[in-house]
């Protein structure tokens, strides 16, 4: 695991990290509670690592001894997460907590890592831990096949998408991919050399795509898209983009508005901007929210005879 490999570990030692999902990073609701109750305690005994990019210490890693109860852990707290986008009020409880920790431990170890590589370990070990069932208490869901959730029907739909647009279509660089549900469409962008960083609500949908290998564990987020500057910086991203939207209507259009928005925000002047939804009275909505965010597109009559997948497509960018 990239987790392991970002903190010297050996893959067979096991890891613990307080949060219950990659979003919960950006609060650090139980983290912060746990770092309080270890500063009470006055003396960390076990090894600590510490993870430093530039001079900020953006991790910590501390051994914990088996007993004969648990077997022997590391406990990792990080609030690189909540460095990104707009800084929570977390990220700075986070270091004044270090700074005591570190001066109650005996045995520190520095390691220097960039924060974009162990972002890219967290994603990834929240996705193995999702698919592993670890943060889906009671889960009885089971394991669909493969043909039986990809259909051969809808990805094809967006390769005929994808020649129609040609050259009007710009997705290199860095692209986010929102509402990515399963990765039914990320399967279609992989065939350009397009590799999204991939987000969804629905952990479910999220869930079977990584199971099934189309979604990948080091670029995938369940993440609600309303909230993407907590996590991403202004302009991170060359492109944002988001297929078969929906289902819009006036009585939601503000959570619509407010993806839309966020989605402007995380995208550099200029970036390609790429929605596609059902209905003709969905475009027009959102159509509207996009003009209004300053946004500069067309709608495009993508129908075909079947009437279900990627009909009416935005194309446009950000002024």
């Amino acid at each position: 695991m990239l987790l392991h490999q970002v903190l010297g570990l050996d893959n067979d030692e096991n890891l613990f990290l307080p949060e219950e999902s990659y979003s919960n990073l950006n609060d650090l609701y139980r983290t912060l509670g746990f770092m309080e109750q270890m500063v009470q305690s006055q003396g960390i005994d076990g090894e600590v690592r510490a993870v430093q990019d530039g001079k900020d210490i953006i991790c910590l890693a501390i051994n914990n001894q088996a007993t004969e109860e648990y077997p022997s852990f590391w406990a990792v707290f990080t609030n690189v997460v909540a460095l990104s986008g707009i800084q929570s009020a977390a990220a700075g409880q986070f270091g004044r907590l270090v700074s005591v920790q570190l001066q109650a431990a005996d045995n520190v170890n520095q390691i220097d890592v960039p924060a974009r590589e162990l972002i890219g370990a967290l994603q990834e070990y929240f996705s193995i831990a999702l698919v592993e069932k670890q943060l889906c208490d009671g889960c009885v869901k089971p394991t669909e096949t493969y043909d039986m959730v990809y259909l051969d029907i809808r990805v094809q739909r967006l390769d005929e998408l994808f020649k129609k647009l040609g050259d009007k279509f710009d997705a290199s660089g860095k692209v986010l991919e929102i509402c990515c549900g399963n990765g039914m469409a990320t399967l279609s962008l992989e065939k350009l050399g397009i590799f999204p960083l991939t987000t969804d609500y629905d952990r479910c949908q999220v869930c079977q795509g990584l199971e099934h290998g189309v979604l990948k564990p080091g670029r995938t987020i369940v993440m609600d898209a309303t909230r993407l500057t907590g996590f991403f910086d202004g302009g991170s991203f060359d492109a944002v983009i988001g297929f078969m939207l929906g289902t819009i209507y006036n009585f939601n259009k503000d959570i619509w508005a407010a993806m839309m928005n966020e989605s402007l925000k995380v995208v550099k002047p200029g970036g390609t901007l790429l929605f596609t939804v059902n209905k003709r009275e969905e475009m027009d909505i959102l159509k509207s929210v996009l003009d209004s965010l300053g946004a500069v597109g067309e709608v495009i009559d993508n129908t075909d005879k079947n009437g279900i997948y990627d009909q009416w497509v935005y194309l446009g960018r950000k002024n």
